[in-house]
């Protein structure tokens, strides 16, 4: 796992949660199995290694098609009354074989990776609502469901707090029939059925609801990058020495927060090594957060104000503010 990719992803995975609410996360999935759960850690990592994950959010919104990201046929939107952020998904905007299924993959890899940043200690899961209403052949795509399921159960675990289905059809009943086999039975028994919009009052505040579900909070519209986005970007990546430093920095935070949990683990309780551990841990998410405009970019929640990330506008600021004959496209 030292100096090889596999320790590279494991920090990138990481970012800047705490290690430990991750850890914690495999364990419930596995049902506290611990080598059951490292070794679904060992191919989470492979599998974004494989996948390309770091330089999907590295280009952002510039890997996927936009016109798919604007259909609005899955968005986040506000919090359930129980704070967690809301997922909808309107199963009539999808139409198979509009997109391609890599374009969709990458769109709800790069949605997962930001819902990740959507979440607020000490919620860590999230609700999401699949409206079902006007279903028809042209919608139904069971491969796109089975990778939506996949990323759930084998590389998002014990993510998901609610499921919801709304506006269930004859149509939908026949589907579900083909999709239940596949859900792991702790998924399955998080998701409700109800008849109509009326009913997830229950669960989620109208002023949390869109307009087309009858609710108070307007429609979903996405916001495309703006040129002072673009600007940003070049400007980050035409930096490289500023993202060395800030890698450097980061690779000697982890390794330090290795080796002081590693000395942890090894001795009985002791208050000064809980207080390092507890440093280390800030220093390593510290470390990632100035990193993080150089591996990362800005998308649209970021315009919306959901996502709040100000390292990116404190480190363009001095980057410009160093370099202001240098003009970025």
């Amino acid at each position: 796992m030292v100096n090889s990719d596999y320790e590279n992803e494991l920090f990138a995975w990481i970012g800047y949660d705490d290690p430990d609410v991750l850890l914690l996360q495999w364990l419930r999935a596995r049902k506290w199995d611990v080598k059951a759960a490292i070794q679904k850690i060992m191919d989470l990592l492979k599998w974004r290694i494989e996948w390309g994950v770091q330089a999907l959010l590295a280009n952002g919104e510039s890997e996927i098609f936009l016109e798919e990201a604007a259909i609005g046929k899955g968005y986040f939107m506000g919090h359930d009354k129980a704070g967690r952020p809301i997922c909808y998904i309107h199963a009539r905007d999808h139409i198979r074989g509009q997109f391609s299924q890599k374009n969709t993959e990458k769109l709800a890899i790069l949605a997962a990776e930001m819902c990740r940043k959507l979440l607020k200690p000490p919620v860590e899961t999230i609700t999401v609502v699949v409206d079902i209403a006007e279903l028809g052949m042209k919608n139904v795509d069971f491969q796109v469901a089975k990778m939506f399921i996949s990323l759930l159960e084998s590389y998002y675990p014990e993510s998901l707090g609610l499921g919801i289905v709304l506006n269930s059809s004859w149509m939908f009943s026949s589907c579900w029939a083909v999709i239940k086999p596949w859900l792991d039975p702790v998924i399955e028994s998080k998701i409700r059925f109800i008849k109509n919009e009326a009913n997830l009052a229950e669960y989620i505040d109208p002023s949390n609801i869109p307009q087309r579900l009858h609710g108070n909070h307007p429609n979903f519209r996405y916001i495309f990058p703006s040129a002072e986005d673009k600007a940003m970007i070049a400007a980050f990546r035409a930096d490289h020495q500023g993202k060395t430093t800030a890698q450097a920095a980061h690779r000697e935070a982890a390794r330090n927060y290795l080796n002081v949990t590693l000395r942890w683990a090894h001795h009985d309780d002791n208050q000064n090594l809980l207080a390092e551990r507890a440093n280390a841990t800030k220093q390593l998410r510290d470390a990632f957060e100035k990193l993080l405009p150089y591996i990362t970019t800005r998308i649209h929640y970021h315009r919306t104000g959901d996502i709040n990330e100000p390292i990116f506008n404190i480190a363009y600021e001095k980057l410009c503010a160093s370099d202001e004959d240098t003009v970025y496209f």
